[in-house]
């Protein structure tokens, strides 16, 4: 079965960035905003979320609130991939379920580690 991951973030060039670090055969898909980020997981759940913390309108954590608030979306995954590494921004991600934070620009090595684990 085909694995999804799902991409977050209103910088196209961060999205075409962790596409790339994808392993082959992991199919990815995307969102500019968190408005439309809710609309597509409402559909159907990926095996992943990478969100950005830093987008307008909606930002990562209101993001993330409402992801949480979906059917079942409690048990969905979701990395934080920001550049801002507060430890502020790091410990309010994990109080709403976050399974991670890691910062712009992304390791690969440390993105290979949540990939292997949940993909």
């Amino acid at each position: 079965m085909t694995k999804i991951a799902f991409v977050v973030d209103d910088e196209p060039a961060n999205i075409d960035l962790i596409k790339g670090l994808m392993p082959e055969g992991v199919k990815v898909k995307a969102a500019l905003s968190g408005e439309i980020a809710l609309k597509q997981l409402s559909k159907k759940f990926p095996d992943i979320v990478f969100l950005d913390l830093l987008m307008p309108q909606m930002d990562g954590f209101e993001t993330l609130k409402a992801i949480r608030e979906l059917p079942d979306g409690d048990s969905l995954p979701v990395l934080i991939i920001s550049g801002n590494a507060s430890e502020t921004d790091i410990q309010k991600g994990k109080a709403l379920g976050a399974i991670g934070h890691l910062t712009k620009p992304v390791d690969s090595n440390k993105l290979a580690v949540f990939i292997n684990q949940y993909l």
